[in-house]
């Protein structure tokens, strides 16, 4: 393992503000597809495909997200780096094939087709490009494990430079293989060769992090140990990707769904374009955190990042900049900007309880405790459904404050939970953190 001195809020401050780089960029990803696939011929069909493909894939291969994580607890040299890889190597293989089996076979006509209502030309489509986004488990483990290499070191600049290639990358890409694919498949592979340059140069900026590993001598998890603390990792992302999903069902149920649902889509963009850097706050503190002193300061710099959020989220949507977004640059009609008002002045309660759930996450992580984060995952899903049902009693009430209001009060569950653990484990008096109990 490598030593650092003491951590200092400057120390995080130089961590996290990369990362917030390579969120928005990601973010930005994901729009140019879209971007380009509306302008491709019957772009309806071309869009429903994609999107049902990419909400059904990231769904099942988010799991592999948790690999970084992992390699933050458990690499300590190269025999323990390649007992990491070949562990979510294993993992990963669950979900690649049962995407490719819904994909390729009938079970694809019978979840897109009959359960989500999607057309025959939507589905057939739909399945192709499922089946070729499913490949983008394997150049994203590849980058998940060099990303642990480069935090491990305190370096997250490279991150965002990988980010920018991928973000070129992926436009170069989707101005030549719409000549050779259907719209929906060649999105869907301009995904996979963007990941795939992106975990290229990840791999050739973590060259020299991984040569300075020693070859052997550091703590070689078992397999069982690196599972206890990968599921609830891995439930956690599941259940996050499934909020939405959960939110939509209820908005159907409302007087005007059709307002509700396009108000609630416009919010949650402006949500996750706004606030998802904070999502960060998981790997920032999970990689800088390794004694009870660093942790006092990674409190104290939580409280000022979720300042500046609460700030910029004031200076958005509780002045007239809110006009120029909803109406100028999202471009709604006044009735639809109006509906979304109330939601978008509701993510300053958002922005709070998601920077520190996902803090309280990360402090955890580094404890190697992560059963409690499982466990507040399932009771972030029931605490939207409960929100959520209120639609079923009062169908006249606002979809963008329904929708905010369940999302802000699952992470105020979440961050609850996660709290009193956290609270509970500094009571304790033993060492906290694998270093101290190493002596590191």
């Amino acid at each position: 393992m490598y030593a650092h001195s003491p951590l200092t809020v400057r120390a995080a401050v130089l961590f996290f503000v990369p990362l917030i780089l390579s969120t928005e960029l990601h973010q930005l990803s994901h729009s140019l597809v879209h971007a380009f696939l509306a302008r491709l011929g019957d772009p309806i069909t071309t869009l429903a495909a994609f999107s049902v493909a990419f909400a059904f894939n990231t769904t099942f291969s988010g799991i592999v997200g948790v690999e970084t994580q992992a390699g933050l607890s458990y690499v300590t040299d190269k025999r323990s780096f390649w007992r990491v890889a070949r562990f979510y190597f294993a993992v990963s293989l669950a979900p690649f094939f049962l995407i490719e089996a819904f994909a390729l076979t009938a079970l694809g006509d019978w979840l897109f087709g009959e359960m989500m209502g999607a057309s025959a030309e939507v589905t057939r489509l739909a399945k192709a490009a499922a089946a070729i986004m499913a490949l983008w488990i394997f150049p994203n483990q590849a980058r998940n494990l060099a990303t642990a290499l480069c935090m491990m070191h305190r370096r997250t600049l490279p991150i965002s430079y990988a980010t920018i290639i991928r973000l070129v990358s992926q436009a170069l890409m989707l101005m030549v293989l719409p000549f050779w694919m259907e719209g929906a498949v060649a999105g869907a592979a301009s995904l996979v060769g963007c990941m795939s340059v992106e975990a290229l140069y990840m791999y050739w900026v973590s060259r020299g992090f991984y040569a300075e590993l020693p070859a052997r001598g550091g703590e070689q998890a078992s397999y069982r140990q690196m599972w206890g603390f990968s599921w609830p990792l891995m439930i956690t992302q599941i259940t996050e990707n499934g909020v939405t999903f959960v939110i939509n069902f209820f908005l159907g149920r409302l007087a005007h769904p059709d307002l509700a649902l396009a108000a609630f889509g416009v919010v949650n963009a402006l949500n996750s374009l706004v606030a998802s850097p904070l999502r960060n706050l998981v790997q920032t503190a999970q990689a800088l955190t390794h004694s009870r002193h660093d942790l006092r300061v990674m409190l104290r710099f939580a409280h000022r990042v979720t300042l500046v959020y609460v700030m910029l989220v004031g200076a958005l949507f509780y002045t007239p900049m809110r006009d120029v977004i909803l109406s100028g640059v999202m471009g709604l009609p006044r009735h639809l900007s109006e509906y979304a008002t109330p939601g978008v002045q509701m993510l300053l309660l958002v922005v709070i309880v998601w920077g520190y759930a996902s803090l309280l996450r990360g402090l955890l992580s580094a404890m190697r405790q992560t059963r409690a984060i499982a466990g507040s995952a399932v009771i972030r899903l029931l605490v939207v459904t409960a929100v959520g049902s209120v639609t079923l009693v009062a169908p006249h009430l606002n979809g963008a404050a329904v929708g905010v209001a369940a999302v802000g009060a699952a992470f105020l569950a979440e961050a609850l939970i996660l709290g009193w653990r956290v609270a509970y484990y500094m009571r304790t008096t033993g060492p906290l953190f694998p270093r101290e109990r190493q002596g590191v």
